[in-house]
């Protein structure tokens, strides 16, 4: 597959949790797939990242790979995939997992005895409903890079100036002419992760 040009984009920390969540087999054939695929950067200075993965994909169905990215490194991500199955661009969001709070208002029933006109319970109970407020904290999803707003480019390459999660999130969109006879919709795809200590740049005193 041929890479577009890369282009850097400045994002904010970042941090890594692996894991893939695809239709995709323990012993697959898929499992080594970005290591022969996907194109390397011609910048020696990049090295291979312990985080890149393979996995077996289905067309349509959006697969993630969670990863740590740490301050003070540049990172390049490339994404290949078998073109004959899962078509030639595939859609890529970079994306951060935060932990925001809310407050979430519950109504609280209770039963509370029925009294008489001296104060006295009278032996049956009633039911009172009052309103409660809890902080809560819930997972939000922030976009820091999506492919479809820069020409489908199946390459990124960024600085990170704080740590943090992300998840690589990529959905094939099929092939534009299958192979005739062709029953499949799972092929493989590779995420390939590289990384430097981000160049010092300008003068120093």
């Amino acid at each position: 597959m041929t890479m577009a040009m890369v282009r850097k984009h400045p994002l904010i920390t970042l941090a890594l949790a692996l894991a893939v969540t695809a239709p995709a087999l323990a012993q697959s054939p898929c499992t080594d797939y970005h290591k022969y695929n996907c194109g390397r950067s011609p910048d020696k200075r990049f090295s291979l990242n312990g985080q890149s993965k393979s996995a077996a994909i289905q067309v349509g169905q959006e697969t993630e790979l969670n990863i740590i990215i740490y301050r003070g490194q540049d990172y390049r991500m490339s994404i290949c995939a078998d073109a004959r199955i899962l078509g030639e661009e595939m859609a890529i969001r970079l994306v951060e997992k935060v932990r925001e709070p809310r407050d979430k208002e519950e109504v609280v029933v209770t039963q509370e005895p029925v009294l008489d006109g001296d104060g006295n319970p009278t032996g049956e109970m009633r039911e009172v409903r009052t309103r409660q407020k809890q902080r809560v904290f819930e997972e939000v999803e922030k976009v820091l890079w999506d492919n479809t707003a820069h020409d489908m480019v199946q390459e990124v390459e960024f600085s990170c100036t704080a740590t943090k999660r992300i998840a690589v999130k990529i959905i094939a969109p099929g092939a534009t002419k299958p192979k005739r006879g062709q029953q499949f919709d799972i092929g493989c795809a590779g995420i390939l992760v590289e990384h430097m200590p981000t160049p010092g740049l300008g003068f120093k005193k």
